[in-house]
């Protein structure tokens, strides 16, 4: 017997259906794709028999995913109703967009599809309403030169259209420079049509909403990735970068109007930079949150050093009286120290660790041959994105340390016992089984641990998918919670 690469659906009367193979994997902006899984994912809504997936190069928005699909016993099918059953059932990054009609997908000789015969993707066909405003004709005029579109209307959705969080952020310059307002990337991961970016913007122009700066602020501490909504918010504390923008990407996945912030290390902005310790760092992030809210309940998100750090603030919030009805940890032990004490790490390390976040893979460039400074660092970032202006060579550097000062920082710290439960998003693709994460843990909470394996590597916990992932456990825990 040998692997033949064929996906297959096994039916309850014994027949295999052929679905596709599951070998035609691509990389499209960092992310490594089974075709084969779209493909499978598509045939199961109930009035499409076979699906095809492949790769269409557009010179505006670059390499992006196509679908085509067959509807069962010619039943009239909505192109957009596709779409977001797809966008229902897949991380954001494995939509196809659009999604074609046929009648029946081209096949080769020996029975199978034939992606060179695949038509050229159908145009969408939507209804359109045209921007009105001074505000919405920019809005739409930036989409159009972005996404190389003839015509945007008032309810084309970036993201539908092709745009992707590396465009989004070239498309929030654009506009910051257009309209003269401090224009957020988070907007786009929480309304991205014309009109809701539209609409964000004159609340901020005529000062009913409170707005987050992009330059230098984008290093607060405290730092408000959705500020909008009546709902309790999380706090989403740093990695060992000491930035929390990684966390960006989960006001896309989480219920709307709930509030989320972000806490960055105080060493990336301060003359004094390095912190003593974990429970320093606790104490000034217990102020910033009581700042946003005074009372509980909290809740409570770190992935790495920020979950170690977020148990530690959780205790400290518990002996002032407070109420925390959510911990969450995104794979992090206590003693992942020990084998990374001696370690010091250098701005090609940094890179690699934050390609995602910069949207380029840790391949693209190559960190083998001569050190890099933080000033080649920073043309880089400046020169891959289009974006983050604001990123100085000071910065890189402090990242650095902030990434060195982690381990001591873990193995110094002597945890106190928080008592609540704890959720634990533990990456698959590593070493963190079930009973790892209890042995660490379990000394230190009283309640249960809940474990939820992410389909991710460690570095890549906070991409497009594994948040989509999280933020699914996340929206019935904290439903659940207030029940």
């Amino acid at each position: 017997m040998y692997r033949t690469g064929d996906l297959v659906r096994w039916h309850p009367d014994g027949n295999l259906e052929y679905l596709g193979r599951r070998d035609l994997q691509v990389k499209i902006r960092g992310h490594r794709i089974e075709l084969g899984e779209i493909e499978a994912t598509l045939t199961t809504h109930p009035d499409i028999t076979h699906a095809a997936v492949t790769v269409h190069h557009d010179h505006h928005t670059g390499d992006r995913l196509v679908g085509y699909v067959v509807p069962r016993n010619h039943t009239p099918l909505d192109p957009t109703m596709i779409h977001t059953f797809a966008a229902d059932h897949l991380p954001d990054y494995m939509v196809p967009t659009p999604i074609t009609i046929l009648d029946a997908l081209p096949l080769t000789t020996n029975g199978k599809i034939d992606r060179r015969a695949l038509p050229a993707p159908a145009p969408l066909n939507r209804q359109f309403r045209p921007p009105v405003t001074p505000t919405e004709n920019t809005i739409a005029d930036v989409f159009t030169d972005v996404l190389g579109h003839d015509r945007i209307g008032l309810d084309d959705d970036f993201f539908t259209l092709g745009g992707n969080s590396l465009l989004a952020i070239q498309v929030s310059a654009r506009l910051r420079e257009a309209l003269d307002v401090e224009m957020q990337v988070a907007w786009l991961f929480t309304g991205a049509t014309v009109e809701a970016i539209a609409s964000r913007v004159e609340a901020v122009s005529d000062g009913s909403t409170p707005i987050v700066p992009t330059g230098p602020s984008a290093f607060d501490v405290l730092f408000p990735i959705t500020s909008a909504g009546d709902s309790d918010p999380i706090f989403c504390i740093h990695p060992a970068s000491g930035l929390a923008w990684c966390y960006a990407g989960l006001a896309r996945y989480t219920e709307p109007r709930r509030r989320i912030y972000g806490l960055q290390s105080p060493e990336l902005v301060e003359d004094d930079p390095h912190p003593r310790s974990i429970e320093q760092l606790a104490g000034h992030y217990v102020r910033e949150i009581q700042a946003v809210q005074p009372d509980g309940p909290y809740h409570l998100l770190g992935w790495s050093l920020g979950g170690v750090i977020a148990h530690a603030v959780a205790t400290r919030l518990r002996l002032l009286g407070k109420q925390v009805s959510m911990l969450a940890i995104l794979d992090s032990r206590f003693r992942e120290a020990e084998s990374t004490a001696n370690q010091e790490f250098t701005v090609e390390d940094i890179l690699v660790e934050l390609a995602d976040l910069f949207g380029f893979g840790a391949e693209d460039f190559d960190a083998a041959g001569e050190t890099m400074s933080a000033e080649q660092a920073t043309e880089l970032i400046h020169l891959r994105t289009g974006a983050f202006e604001f990123l100085q060579p000071s910065h890189v550097k402090r990242i650095v340390e902030s990434f060195n000062d982690a381990p001591r920082l873990v193995a110094d710290y002597h945890p106190a016992v928080f008592d609540g439960d704890m959720l634990f998003f533990a990456a698959a693709a590593g070493e963190m089984t079930q009973e790892v994460a209890e042995s660490c843990w379990q000394p230190y909470i009283t309640g249960s641990i809940d474990y939820y394996p992410i389909d991710a590597t460690h570095i890549r916990m906070t991409t497009p998918r594994a948040l989509a992932d999280i933020a699914r456990v996340l929206n019935t825990y904290l439903v659940d919670a207030v029940s």
